[in-house]
């Protein structure tokens, strides 16, 4: 059989063909030449190797090979245009998937994603929880598509956005004597024992205890745990210590304990971090939000 190069108004020519039961009445219907109908169905007939047309004085009607081959050509088609339409999603970044390093809080970033879940409901979003560094370094590895860090840890091929700074906040027991205070000064915990997770923000908040400890009278006592933050601050109820969050939207989700903010020079730096050759749609998308929702200034 003549091999069969798909030309899709071939198939259009006899779809309106056999709906219309007329060369005559499909080329009306698609607004060409009569010749144009007949000749293409021919050229079909040709590279299928069947007669798909019986052909009369009062019209034409499809052979039992014509409505087998055109019932199996719509089926084709569907998935043609299903096909058509997904990768048009995908392109507009409407579809598709997105991988997403956090080392902060994911209710930081709350508001952005709430807009990002209603305008592009169809991306399925994959959130992965690591330090700073380990999230940039799963971008340039293209393990993930963006980071959200307190700290940009990389070389120069990566493109950060400044999404603002994150007050640091203290966990403290409801039975402690400073749980009454409006506010803290690092300094006045500085006897305290300091539990922090290993990962996330971790090592940020460890290393910004450190500097600021180092005109204390006393190193920090700081240990670390292999625990996310709501389990933190769970252990905070239970008496095992103290521990340091960031993000000024914070809800502690533990009875047992109070957030009090620091003052003074406390805080980190939010940025959304990912790679310029990266070229999946979905990225854009979601950037184009974070860049609108709230103070961002780009970087390299």
């Amino acid at each position: 059989m003549p091999a069969i190069v798909p030309d899709f108004r071939l198939f259009q020519y006899a779809f309106a063909s056999a709906e219309h039961g007329s060369f005559r009445r499909a080329a009306a219907a698609l607004n060409v030449q009569q010749s144009t109908v007949s000749r293409s169905v021919r050229s079909l007939e040709d590279r299928v190797g069947a007669k798909l047309f019986e052909r009369g004085h009062a019209g034409i009607r499809p052979t039992p090979a014509g409505n087998r081959f055109l019932e199996d050509v719509t089926l084709g088609f569907d998935h043609f245009r299903r096909a058509t339409r997904r990768v048009g999603a995908l392109q507009r970044g409407e579809h598709g998937e997105l991988a997403i390093a956090v080392s902060v809080p994911f209710i930081r970033l709350g508001h952005a994603f709430e807009k990002f879940r209603e305008r592009y409901g169809g991306i399925s979003v994959e959130i992965v929880e690591a330090t700073s560094s380990a999230s940039c370094a799963s971008v340039q590895q293209r393990t993930v598509d963006v980071a959200f860090v307190t700290k940009v840890a990389g070389h120069g091929e990566l493109r950060s956005l400044h999404m603002g700074n994150e007050r640091m906040l203290a966990v403290l027991p409801k039975s402690h004597s400073l749980a009454g205070a409006c506010r803290l000064n690092l300094e006045e915990l500085r006897s305290e024992r300091f539990i922090l997770s290993d990962g996330g923000s971790g090592p940020e908040i460890e290393d910004h205890l450190i500097r600021r400890a180092a005109k204390w009278a006393v190193s920090p006592n700081i240990q670390l745990h292999r625990v996310d933050q709501c389990n933190l601050i769970s252990m905070v109820a239970m008496g095992f210590g103290v521990t340091i969050v960031v993000g000024s939207s914070l809800r502690a989700a533990t009875d047992g304990v109070v957030l009090v903010p620091l003052v003074a020079r406390n805080a980190l730096s939010l940025h959304a971090v990912w790679m310029d050759t990266n070229p999946n749609p979905a990225l854009k998308r979601l950037l184009e939000i974070v860049r609108r929702s709230g103070c961002a200034r780009i970087a390299t």
